[in-house]
């Protein structure tokens, strides 16, 4: 059977190729949006597999809003289709259990490529989003060069936090209640004396937290 995917991008010219590209690979489009409130009512009336979205439209963050779309339609998948090669917004689409982000300067076979993955429901073995999954997951060896003692689990905040994720992201991505995630990261602040969430991505990054480093061939 076909899947049913559904394109979002404020560029016109960029929904009607990436349709196009779909079409002629005989993948079913249901939806050439360049406006993100009109997702729900395409989703209401149609059976959709997969949303191939850029990262934000007109303004609008499409992880925040997928967060809730995805509880409503557990079954629609997200694919996010970005210019802006931004390790942030793997990091995020990875913790909102995003099924992949391909970047725009990439062939369009590696878009055609990610939606036969879905299909199979098997990720591709060079994944971003998985190369994100693993990297927000680990956590600083006692050898690293943190002065400050930071407990597993406070590390694994501070690579989120290092990121920019919000509690809420950080609360997916580690499968942790979302109080447990305002208490550590309070613990974080304070033990290494960040006035903030930004002082301290700033800290962790002088502070021998590796980067996420992205290879998209």
């Amino acid at each position: 059977m076909s899947l049913r995917i559904c394109c979002i991008d404020d560029n016109p010219m960029c929904v009607q190729g990436i349709s196009h590209a779909l079409r002629q690979h005989s993948i079913e489009c249901i939806g050439e949006l360049v406006d993100l409130s009109d997702l729900r009512p395409i989703l209401e009336n149609h059976a959709c597999d997969a949303i191939i979205s850029e990262v934000r439209i007109k303004g609008e963050d499409v992880l925040e809003a997928w967060q809730d779309i995805s509880l409503d339609y557990p079954n629609v998948n997200l694919i996010l289709y970005c210019y802006n090669e931004n390790p942030t917004h793997v990091a995020r689409a990875s913790a909102n259990n995003v099924w992949e982000f391909v970047f725009k300067r990439q062939p369009v076979s590696k878009l055609l490529i990610t939606c036969e993955s879905l299909k199979r429901g098997e990720r591709l073995e060079d994944s971003m989003v998985t190369t994100a999954k693993r990297y927000l997951s680990n956590h600083l060896s006692p050898a690293s060069p943190l002065e400050t003692p930071l407990t597993r689990r406070e590390q694994q905040i501070l690579v989120h936090l290092s990121l920019g994720l919000s509690n809420r992201e950080i609360s997916n991505s580690l499968k942790i209640s979302l109080e447990t995630v305002k208490e550590h990261v309070q613990n974080v602040l304070r033990k290494i004396k960040a006035a903030d969430r930004t002082a301290a991505a700033v800290w962790a990054i002088r502070n021998g937290i590796p980067p996420l480093k992205l290879d998209a061939n």
